[in-house]
């Protein structure tokens, strides 16, 4: 019997529709960029997204990016948003060609190419909130998936 119970409780959960090791997924649009970020569906309604501006933004064009957005986090305390990443979409000859051993990319990470072009990600770089605080443990719930080509999927 003691064997048959964590067989039960698996069978339970999917009979219910769940899965342990799986919570549900939310769709958060990258436009202008051609894909929607796929993350923890309690986690969406704190995110929001806007155009890179200002002389980063200028940068950005002038390096040639097709497109780029910047990823808002809404804390649950009261406080300002903060930037928690920026999506880069750059034509592939591009984006390998700012590449260099000798710094960081400037444009993020590669995360994934596809039909000739490169999404780079820059997330933080350090603890945005402290760890132990609701915030802090939602933001490392995502930073855990955004270097993670599945958690990007194609959109129109």
């Amino acid at each position: 019997m003691r064997n048959l119970l964590p067989v039960l409780f698996v069978a339970a959960l999917s009979v219910a529709g769940c899965s342990p090791q799986k919570e549900k997924a939310g769709s958060l649009s990258l436009a202008p960029l051609p894909f929607a970020m796929e993350i923890p569906a309690a986690i969406l309604p704190r995110l929001s997204t806007g155009p890179v501006e200002g002389p980063f933004g200028e940068q950005v064009r002038q390096a040639g990016a097709t497109a780029a957005t910047t990823v808002y986090y809404n804390p649950l305390e009261q406080g300002q948003k903060v930037i928690f990443m920026t999506a880069y979409w750059f034509p592939a000859e591009k984006f390998d060609a700012m590449q260099s051993p000798d710094h960081p990319p400037l444009f993020g990470t590669e995360v994934l190419r596809k039909d000739g072009s490169v999404l780079g990600v820059a997330g933080p770089l350090d603890a945005i909130f402290a760890p132990d605080t609701p915030d802090g443990q939602n933001l490392a719930a995502l930073y855990g998936v955004i270097f993670l080509p599945e958690t990007y999927r194609s959109q129109p």
